[in-house]
């Protein structure tokens, strides 16, 4: 039988595994050095924000470019956008977040994702902070992964608040310059925007295309080309999370929850929902109530 001790701490491929299922809404742990590529490497894309301080070594990166990452940079990831490593002997400490955890509210969750949406906008996704900025970063990360590791009252809560200090630190450090990237990078990345701020509203591939003025079958071809996803996909993505911040931060029932995410069938949110998480909404609010893990 294991002792009350190591009960009391979360193995870290558990704490992955339950982030990337999005039981978790966030996960800090390290990354080790990528072994070369002989083919192009494919690339990543994934519905979470993810930030990576390189500690030492290099690493080369595509992202919106080739980029050199070296000890004390910082390399900023939002949601959806492509990237993946074409070698490299760094070790590093990656944070990854769902962008539901900054709040409930979407206003304020868009303030807080303040230097990962200007990334989205065409900013240089690198950022490279002085020795102090350097240093706070690094404690406020390495608090949040003590934090994941207990099974305490409270320890979520502490992992936001110091989620909350690291976007404050990114804040502070000087805005980078932008990139001139790829029409099609920056079609993609402006179709993830509008799909985020206008999910919850009666939303489709033919509407985000005539907003971004350019044909639907365009659009689908460079979102799906670039992400790996379609314009549906991202849309139902974006409804799923906000269905979790409400079913996890309110006691709204199942089909007031369903009408704010934009479906007004209630049974039809629920297969999705269940198809998305493989539970039913009740029963993913009971998962994640205070305690039950």
């Amino acid at each position: 039988m294991a002792s009350t001790e190591q009960s009391c701490v979360h193995p870290p491929s558990t704490l992955r595994q339950d982030f990337e299922e999005k039981r978790r809404l966030t996960w800090v742990g390290t990354l080790g050095p990528v072994a070369p590529l002989r083919v192009t490497p494919r690339a990543r894309v994934h519905a979470y924000a993810a930030i990576v301080l390189v500690l030492k070594g290099e690493s080369h990166v595509r992202h919106a470019g080739d980029l050199v990452l070296r000890a004390g940079d910082v390399h900023l990831i939002p949601p959806g956008d492509a990237h993946g490593h074409e070698h490299s002997d760094a070790q590093g400490l990656g944070l990854g977040f769902y962008p539901e955890a900054l709040s409930a509210n979407a206003e304020e969750r868009e303030a807080r994702l303040g230097p990962l949406l200007r990334v989205r906008a065409g900013c240089h996704p690198v950022l490279r902070p002085t020795s102090v900025q350097r240093r706070r970063l690094l404690r406020w990360m390495r608090l949040m992964e003590e934090e994941q590791t207990r099974n305490e009252r409270g320890n979520e809560e502490a992992s936001l608040s110091l989620l909350r200090l690291v976007l404050i630190e990114l804040e502070r450090m000087a805005s980078p310059e932008a990139l001139t990237e790829p029409a099609s990078v920056g079609l993609s990345r402006r179709a993830l925007t509008y799909i985020e701020t206008h999910c919850l509203e009666p939303l489709s591939l033919a509407k985000v295309a005539k907003e971004l003025g350019r044909s639907a079958p365009h659009v689908a071809g460079v979102v799906r080309q670039e992400t790996g996803r379609t314009v549906g996909e991202w849309i139902l993505e974006c409804r799923m999370a906000e269905a979790r911040s409400r079913l996890r931060h309110t006691d709204e029932r199942v089909d007031i929850v369903a009408d704010r995410v934009g479906y007004a069938d209630v049974t039809h949110f629920i297969r999705l929902f269940r198809r998305v998480h493989g539970v039913t909404p009740a029963a993913w609010r009971r998962r994640m109530a205070p305690g039950v893990r």
